[in-house]
């Protein structure tokens, strides 16, 4: 049966992606150049939803492979202060893949152009290659898994689950 994913708050999933990516892991508070070109983390992520226009499904899958990461880390693991955005993008970039099936998904090449150049597009595919290594490549993703993540943050996200009501008219 189709199912939509649908947000009644893009500022709702732009707090819980922000505080997401956030809270993933430590990271070093030392500024690199690249890093001092970066914005904050929740406008970098604002922009990056408004220029790429990511579906709500595409986002919310992004968060439960980020979830699936975070739960994943050694507690020993440590990052650098641009990993939260280099970890939303891959993630978004993964999701947007997995749930193509027209071709439109992100590339490394839109992401690039979407971030003002600020990473190459040889960044965007070592990220997006460290991030499937580290989410052992666990891409797949159910209505069964999208229903457990709503069942936890949906109310915080703003976001629901609608099952095609049509479709069943016509299965009864």
């Amino acid at each position: 049966m189709p199912t939509t994913v649908f947000s009644k708050s893009p500022e709702a999933l732009l707090s819980f992606t922000t505080n997401t990516a956030t809270t993933l892991l430590p990271c070093s508070s030392l500024r690199t150049k690249k890093c001092q070109q970066l914005p904050p983390l929740n406008e970098f992520i604002a922009n990056v939803f408004q220029r790429s226009r990511l579906s709500p499904c595409v986002c919310l899958v992004s968060l439960i492979y980020l979830q699936r990461l975070k739960t994943g880390l050694p507690s020993h693991a440590r990052g650098d202060m641009d990993t939260p955005y280099r970890l939303f993008l891959a993630a978004i970039m993964t999701a947007s893949k997995f749930l193509s099936e027209t071709g439109t998904c992100l590339t490394s090449q839109s992401i690039v152009m979407m971030t003002d150049y600020i990473y190459t597009p040889k960044d965007i595919n070592l990220m997006e290659r460290s991030f499937l290594g580290l989410i052992k490549y666990n891409l797949f993703v159910n209505v069964e898994s999208i229903k457990e993540y709503l069942n936890i943050h949906g109310k915080t996200l703003e976001m629901d689950l609608i099952e095609d009501v049509l479709d069943q008219q016509y299965h009864l």
